[in-house]
């Protein structure tokens, strides 16, 4: 029976989140993270971070690519879960094919090289697509105690086109619509999580110094670090 579900949403903005007025991502408790710790908050880092419950930037910048880090999973709050899954998890189940694929076709699109922005979402729609159904599918059979399912969509399209409003609209919506299916079919605890915000440069969007955070049960923070989740995530699984 699954007890722990962390939905990990990459980039997702708070204020975006309050403005389109998201309940589901809101769900009871919710907040910005401080993530000003980290001097370089790039996503495996943070997300890294997240599942260790202490910084691992020294350790990853230490590395020729930290992109390709896995951690082991006696490092992570996984390692308390009798069964658990972790959908394209950075630092521990990162799809490094399809986003080695995403960082390339950003850069190609910036240097104006051989790729429109259909081409580019394109690419980054499919994945999505294929994590929401490996991710119900998983709930649907019960059979992990704790599933944590990396949705990127969000920052992955955000960073070409954050300044878009309908477009981010329209994926922010799609999020709002995952969590409310997750409420209808799930009973346990609910984490909602983002590894930063973003916010508009132009078209473009950048990352925040902070991140956003909701629960459908009561915690003791108000304005927690990345890493402060971690005890918070063992003792669901124990409960």
């Amino acid at each position: 029976m699954t007890k722990l579900i962390i939905l990990g949403m990459d980039g997702l903005e708070y204020d975006l989140v309050t403005k389109f007025g998201y309940k589901n991502l809101m769900q009871d408790h919710f907040g910005k993270t401080d993530i000003s710790e980290f001097e370089l908050p790039r996503s495996v880092i943070l997300w890294s971070s997240f599942i260790a419950g202490k910084s691992k930037e020294k350790e990853l910048t230490a590395l020729t690519n930290f992109w390709h880090a896995k951690m082991p999973i006696a490092q992570t709050f996984f390692a308390n879960a009798k069964n658990p899954l972790a959908l394209d998890v950075p630092g521990f189940t990162y799809i490094n094919e399809q986003h080695d694929r995403e960082r390339q076709n950003m850069k190609d699109f910036l240097e104006g090289k051989n790729i429109t922005i259909e081409e580019y979402d394109k690419h980054v729609f499919a994945h999505h697509q294929k994590i929401k159904e490996q991710f119900f599918k998983a709930l649907e059979t019960g059979e992990h105690d704790v599933i944590m399912a990396y949705f990127s969509v969000s920052d992955v399209i955000g960073h070409l086109s954050f300044g878009i409003t309908p477009k981010m609209r329209m994926i922010y919506q799609d999020l709002d619509e995952i969590a409310a299916k997750v409420k209808a079919k799930f009973r346990g605890k609910l984490l909602i999580i983002s590894d930063h915000g973003m916010f508009a440069r132009g078209r473009f969007g950048d990352h925040t110094t902070y991140g956003f955070w909701s629960t459908n049960f009561d915690v003791q923070f108000k304005n927690p670090k990345l890493t402060d989740f971690f005890k918070t995530l063992i003792d669901a699984q124990l409960e």
